[in-house]
Formats: C-alpha cells, structure tokens, sequence
C-alpha cells in the first residue's frame, strides 16, 4: 500500500489492484478527447472530438468528427488549437456529432484525461440523448493516485507526456490527443509503484 499526495489529504492507494483495473479496462474500453471554444459547458460550444477504440491495448478504430460551432471561434482558442472557423465551416452539427460518437462507444468504459470536462460539453451538446457511459476513468486522477507530485510537478497531458517519453504528445487537436491519452493509460498500467 503506497500513499500519495492528493489534495489536501493523503489517499492510500493499492497500486497493484488499479493497475489491473487499467489493464482490464485496456481489454475493452474508449479513449476520447473534445477541443471546445472555452470551458464553461454552459456558454462555449465542442468544435471537434476524437475518440479511439481499444481491444486488447490496440487502437482498432477511430472517431474524428469537426463541429460547427454556433458562435464565433475566440482567437485564444484558433492560437492555442490551431482550429479556425474556415476548418469548422463544414463541420458536422453537435447534436448529430454526439448522436455519431454514442453510436461509436458501444458500452464500454470510457476514458480521458480530465473526462469530466469532456463529458459537460458531450451532454452539453446533446441534452436530447441520454449520455450515460457504462464506466468513466480519467487518466488525471489515476496519474494523481500513482504517480508522486514531486516526479512530474503537474498533472496535465503534456507533462505527463513529456515524463514519461510516450510516443504520442498532445497538441491541443483531440485527435493527437486521444493517442497521448491512450499512451499514458498503457504506461501508467505498467509503471512500477513510487517510480
């Protein structure tokens, strides 16, 4: 049993049992990732998702899907994404986006890194369907439960990707994302306790 640092508590974790909770879950299980125009799902608006389906720890089929948004992409989000409103100009509506992607998940876990956010703009977007993934697990808070603050001083995807040397990095596009995601659930399945 290891304890380590989350907020302003020490939580003990098992780390061999969530270790075999991920790598059952990389049996079966998809990664997804939203880019959206700010971060209040009640004001902003998803402009693209990605998502990948893993069997077996293999990506075996991908979900990419651009959104028209209903307002104006802020220039922050075009500097930070790289998306602007000529590339969203033939972009899918959400609602039929999101009705797209359940069809995509097929009932089984999902996955992200900071999956709570991605799952406000997915319900957000779609509040006519019902939206309810079988099982969540978010990559930040399984990082935060495994791995010491003081090894990687933040949390974010790109500094866990950078840690770790994955293969994938993120860059702020949700279709990057996803492979940096599902590399650093496949890593932290593996990594050795305190390491």
């Amino acid at each position: 049993m290891t304890s380590v640092r989350h907020g302003e508590y020490h939580e003990p974790v098992d780390s061999i049992f969530l270790q075999e909770q991920l790598r059952r879950t990389l049996t079966n299980c998809v990664v997804i990732d939203c880019e959206t125009t700010g971060l209040d799902p009640a004001e902003d608006v998803l402009i693209e998702i990605a998502a990948l389906r893993v069997r077996n720890g293999c990506a075996v089929a991908v979900f990419h899907r651009m959104v028209s948004p209903s307002r104006p992409v802020p220039a922050v989000v075009t500097g930070l994404t790289g998306i602007s409103e000529d590339d969203l100009q033939s972009g899918e509506d959400r609602a039929e986006a999101v009705r797209d992607l359940t069809g995509f998940l097929q009932d089984v876990p999902l996955v992200g890194h900071n999956i709570a956010f991605d799952l406000a703009f997915l319900r957000a977007a779609c509040s006519h369907l019902a939206f309810d993934p079988p099982e969540t697990l978010c990559t930040a808070d399984t990082a935060r439960r495994l791995v010491p603050r003081s090894r990687v001083g933040r949390y974010r995807l790109s500094t866990l990707s950078q840690v770790f040397e994955l293969a994938h990095r993120p860059t702020h596009r949700a279709v990057h994302d996803v492979r940096a995601t599902l590399d650093l659930l496949r890593m932290l399945s593996v990594i050795p306790a305190d390491d």
